[in-house]
């Protein structure tokens, strides 16, 4: 047997082969090149060394040294093999003499002048991926030292892969966060992340355009304060749902104030993020500006001349304004007397101007929860929810009073006739039904204009 190195010598090679490790950028080929080098130099009775991975049912040699540098790129099968025999074991497989192991091609062998075989096992994430080879001119040239330096070599095969792991791994993370980068700040959505709290942790600068804010200004308050007033108990609903579990995501349609107390429409749509415990972690907020959308439906629900709803506003609401209301409630239907003569005596740029003033009269006399549309040209309808027979024969009185006040202020004369029927919760009538009774009232009263306002129950009217 060959004279061995000290074990001074052999560990000083072996700390030299870490060091070159340590010091490459993490690839694994460039480590296992190191390491059948430095085999050679920590056993140096070993003429040769090499790195054989598993592919499948195959090995492949990716590193050689010294005599076995040739078989480079080789490949052997798997099968019956000392490699095989070693990954089953998962130990160091010793084969001393390779003319008496049926596991060895004897004659090759010979021809190469390998009397013996070292092989250390490669393991990787708890299974063996790869083989250490050793090759000595002799037979029984190997002791248990060497066994033991091996299987450190080996070792050494299995750091560099973990290292590559975490390269590769740092890179996929590198890769995700600048595509993520690119995606938050280049969107063309305004994207948030908001703590539970309400806080904005996150926004881009698509986000800062349609809110209205500086990121700045977004990063020190939260949605609350930038949210609408008469949107944010809806919005706060939903978050109370999602927090809860009983939603995964919700979509809505809300106004943001912007800084310059301008008043923005977006469609948002908001998920949750939770934590390894399963706790709220922050929100995803997606928002669209819709303030045109928004606009042009305004602009076709409201009349163009007088700014009020029109009959299509009238039909998309009137079942949710009179729906869910305990008590009676009252719609007027009103005409006004004399019009024509306004547009036949002063023109139709005045008799324009009459129906805008009407409108603006009859809107200053209105409650709060009361609504007037327009539908058609001298006509309108008002919607006094929750109203009794009394309240709604004063607001009548009132709108008369209203156009007689604005008629001494103007060259021309006007008055209005006036139909309104009371519906409830109970008998709830067709918006058809409700403005064919309100309007034969109305007619009614134009013909005998002496009378008192007409208010009837809907259903006395269409029995009629």
């Amino acid at each position: 047997m060959a004279q061995l190195s000290s074990h001074r010598d052999w560990s000083k090679e072996l700390l030299a082969v870490q060091s070159a490790i340590a010091a490459t950028p993490g690839d694994i080929d460039q480590v296992m090149d190191l390491i059948v080098v430095g085999a050679l130099r920590t056993i140096p009775h070993a003429a040769g060394a090499l790195v054989e991975m598993r592919d499948r049912n195959e090995g492949e040699f990716r590193a050689a040294s010294g005599m076995a540098a040739p078989f480079v790129g080789a490949r052997e099968r798997f099968s019956g093999t000392l490699f095989e025999q070693c990954v089953l074991s998962r130990r160091v497989h010793h084969c001393p003499d390779t003319q008496d192991d049926p596991l060895v091609d004897a004659e090759s062998c010979r021809a190469l002048s390998i009397g013996s075989i070292l092989l250390a096992p490669v393991v990787h994430e708890g299974a063996v991926v790869g083989v250490l080879k050793l090759y000595g001119p002799r037979a029984r040239i190997f002791d248990e030292q060497d066994m033991l330096i091996a299987q450190l070599l080996a070792g050494l095969i299995t750091t560099g892969l973990a290292r590559m792991d975490r390269r590769d791994a740092h890179s996929e993370l590198d890769r995700m966060a600048t595509r993520f980068k690119a995606t938050f700040d280049q969107a063309a959505v305004g994207i948030a992340h908001v703590a539970p709290d309400g806080r904005f942790l996150l926004v881009n600068d698509r986000f800062c355009t349609i809110a209205g804010h500086s990121r700045e200004a977004l990063m020190q308050g939260g949605f609350q304060q930038i949210t609408h007033s008469a949107d944010l108990d809806s919005d706060l609903d939903n978050v109370h749902q999602l927090v809860a579990g009983d939603i995964v995501s919700y979509v809505m349609e809300k106004r943001y104030v912007r800084a310059d107390r301008q008043i923005v429409w977006v469609n948002l749509t908001v998920s949750l993020v939770r934590n390894g415990v399963g706790h709220p972690d922050f929100f995803v907020a997606v928002v669209e500006d819709i303030t045109r959308r928004k606009m042009a439906e305004e602009r076709a629900l409201h009349d163009p001349l007088t700014g009020l709803p029109n009959r299509r506003w009238l039909a998309e609401h009137f079942g949710s304004f009179f729906g869910g209301m305990p008590r009676e409630s009252v719609i007027a239907y009103l005409d006004l007397d004399g019009f024509k003569a306004v547009n036949d005596r002063f023109g139709h740029a005045e008799g324009d101007r009459c129906l805008s003033d009407v409108a603006s009269s009859l809107e200053r006399v209105l409650r709060d929860r009361d609504s007037i549309c327009r539908i058609a040209g001298d006509e309108f309808v008002i919607l006094m929810p929750d109203t009794d027979h009394a309240t709604a024969l004063g607001l009548i009185g009132e709108f008369r009073s209203a156009v007689r006040k604005l008629c001494r202020e103007r060259p021309w004369k006007i008055g209005i006739s006036t139909g309104a029927v009371m519906i409830d919760a109970q008998q709830f009538a067709s918006l058809d039904d409700v403005l064919e009774a309100a309007d034969r009232l109305m007619y009614r009263a134009k013909k005998e204009p002496g009378i008192a306002p007409i208010i009837c129950n809907i259903r006395d009217v269409l029995a009629a």
